[in-house]
């Protein structure tokens, strides 16, 4: 087979050296042998392993033996283990995309599982599992220019900030100059857990065209749908109080009360009603009974749409930043208190009311009539005040919805772990998938860990009674970010420059503690042998190396390398990172060992070669010399053609 070098290095580039020692390979993930091939990465000599698999249910095959005799094989050749986990939804997105807090709650109890598992391949330890922030939801993608790079604003973007009069109290800044344009964003409704695309369009009104951002687009579609609900519960009032105006016509016409006192003349016994005043007295009194009914349906549904409302705005509403706003925020709350007590209050009558046994008496009717005026009375304020209130936010971006589902998720499992191994549990290092999935760029892996991390601190203050500066630094230790350079790299899609690449980079490098090396043109996730794509790996590496962390581990991933080739990947890789020969990180590099003289360095040379078991030592022992137990006999022994008597 043909040998390919790495064209991107040479003997003169050492400004970047990746020791075999730092380096690592994962185990195949789609089997639950995974002794077999952590023995195969051990007796190549790697030193790192990476073992597990993506599907759970590959993974949830693999026995709880088998972690333990993983661990035996660690310890016996100093090597030192980390899991990939199963691919699930830290944030609790089903694979239709669809929410439910039962699935998140599922996944949290499967991600504890996986932490137990890991635990035992170094229990003396702190192994690092590595998960991915998402199961593939998707976030947003970025607007292109005419030459296919990415649109950025060119000057700071403004907008006016109105209170719930629309009058104008203040101007905030929306896009900020050079901020990437974002083409089309997911969007998620936080009620029913769905989501939903969104995209920067422009629209064609009579006055003029206007182009809508996504951020206006989700503002759009937030008013919209508080109006609509808003709307629905008016309609609602007005066909109530229609229906009451007609009764109350009814009642108050002159035929109505004529017969309405016949009708009390015939109770008493004298006959002064005939048979067509009575089928038309009966007529209104139905109109009057059927009507009656409607209304006290629409009471139900105002009752229920504007709890639903209030729920609506209460857990959805945006927190105030502004002093006015704040005032106004405040105002609500005492307002929606203020109206719970009344409505308190009048359960309460109702319920006493309800208690009257004759409920045709007069006095019934007359307190029934102000009970329902006290209950219309307080329906029309609460709906004339959620009226004025600003939308909820009902619609958030599916990254910052993933994120705060996902803080939940994580901080929980770190809090779990940490409950029952202490110092000695397990890392949970969430790794970016690709850019236009959730929680993937770096600033919002940035936002991800600070979150995770600012919670699970806080829960260790208040159940362990840590002291908050211990309980950062356990998060810190605990909670970090498995950087895939292979993955940030589908950014070349949008347009995006190396350096832009790598500045992904520079915002998450503090938290990284885990890396995953591997190479692709940016089009595929194609995992190619480290130096035969354009992954400005080096680059990535030079950012990371900034930080204070130096013990990460460093995975190749060349799985899709080794899968098309049939070949070892760890040779050009090694090229590619200019890695040492020696142990001592001096002298000739991996690069270099193709102008050596010593040709025992180019590669490995064959793995038990056919020739071994074919005229030397045959198949088990059938070969072997009689005097060494086996059977061969006469003939040259492969040794200098010396007879094997």
């Amino acid at each position: 087979m043909a040998e390919f070098h790495n064209r991107r290095n040479n003997s003169m580039d050492t400004d970047m050296m990746l020791s075999f020692a730092r380096q690592g390979a994962p185990t195949s993930p789609q089997t639950p042998n995974q002794i077999g091939e952590m023995g195969k990465l051990l007796n190549s000599g790697m030193k790192n392993v990476e073992v597990g698999a993506i599907q759970p249910d590959v993974f949830e095959t693999i026995p709880e033996q088998h972690f333990d005799e993983m661990r035996r094989m660690a310890k016996l050749t100093e090597s030192k283990v980390s899991v990939h986990a199963p691919i699930v939804d830290p944030a609790g997105f089903d694979q239709q995309g669809k929410w439910t807090e039962e699935t998140r709650q599922e996944n949290e109890n499967y991600i504890k599982s996986i932490i137990d598992r890991s635990h035992i391949l170094d229990p003396d330890g702190n192994v690092p599992v590595n998960m991915h922030t998402t199961a593939g939801m998707p976030g947003s993608t970025t607007a292109l220019d005419e030459d296919g790079k990415p649109l950025r604003y060119e000057k700071d973007v403004w907008e006016d900030v109105r209170n719930r009069h629309n009058e104008i109290v203040d101007k905030r800044i929306v896009h900020k100059k050079g901020e990437e344009v974002i083409k089309m964003m997911h969007i998620v409704d936080q009620d029913k857990g769905q989501i939903a695309p969104v995209q920067r369009e422009t629209l064609h009104y009579i006055q003029e065209d206007r182009e809508y951002s996504v951020n206006e687009r989700l503002d759009m579609i937030n008013k919209t749908t508080w109006d609509q609900e808003k709307l629905q519960l008016m309609s609602h009032q007005k066909a109530k109080q229609e229906l009451e105006h007609m009764n109350e016509r009814i009642m108050k016409n002159y035929d109505y009360i004529k017969l309405t006192m016949k009708a009390q003349d015939s109770n008493r016994g004298v006959q002064t009603m005939s048979k067509d005043e009575a089928e038309e007295f009966e007529r209104m009194n139905s109109q009057l009974e059927l009507n009656q009914k409607q209304i006290h349906e629409y009471d139900v549904h105002l009752a229920s749409g504007l709890n639903t409302l209030h729920h609506k705005y209460k857990k959805y509403h945006k927190v105030p930043e502004k002093s006015y706003e704040k005032k106004d925020h405040e105002e609500n709350l005492e307002f929606i208190e203020k109206a719970k007590n009344e409505y308190s209050e009048i359960a309460k009558v109702n319920k006493e009311l309800n208690r009257t046994k004759d409920q045709n008496t007069p006095e019934f009717k007359k307190e029934a009539k102000k009970f329902m005026m006290m209950q219309n009375e307080i329906h029309d304020r609460v709906l004339s005040h959620l009226s004025d209130l600003d939308a909820p936010e009902l619609f958030i971006t599916a990254d910052e919805f993933a994120r705060k589902k996902t803080v939940d998720t994580v901080a929980n499992a770190a809090k779990y772990a940490y409950k029952k191994y202490g110092e000695n549990a397990p890392i949970i290092a969430l790794e970016n998938v690709m850019p236009t999935m959730v929680l993937s760029r770096g600033d919002s892996m940035k936002k991800l860990m600070n979150e995770t991390r600012d919670k699970f601190a806080k829960e260790l203050v208040k159940d362990k009674k840590l002291k908050p500066k211990k309980a950062k630094k356990i998060a810190e230790r605990m909670i970090g970010a498995t950087w895939d350079v292979g993955h940030i790299h589908q950014l070349r899609k949008q347009g995006f420059s190396d350096k832009e690449i790598v500045a992904e980079t520079k915002k998450i490098a503090k938290d990284v503690k885990h890396v995953h090396l591997t190479d692709n043109f940016g089009h595929a996730d194609s995992h190619l042998a480290l130096g035969m794509g354009d992954v400005p790996i080096k680059e990535h590496l030079r950012e990371l190396e900034k930080s204070e962390a130096k013990e990460r581990r460093h995975i190749v991933e060349s799985g899709g390398y080794a899968a098309q080739f049939k070949a070892n990947p760890t040779l050009p890789s090694l090229e590619a990172m200019n890695s040492p020969i020696y142990t001592y990180e001096a002298g000739p590099s991996w690069a270099e060992s193709r102008d050596l003289y010593a040709s025992y360095l180019v590669g490995y040379g064959d793995i038990l070669p056919q020739k071994h078991f074919d005229t030397f030592y045959g198949g088990g022992f059938s070969r072997l010399p009689k005097e060494l137990g086996g059977q061969q006999g006469g003939g040259g022994s492969g040794y200098a053609g010396t007879p094997n008597q």
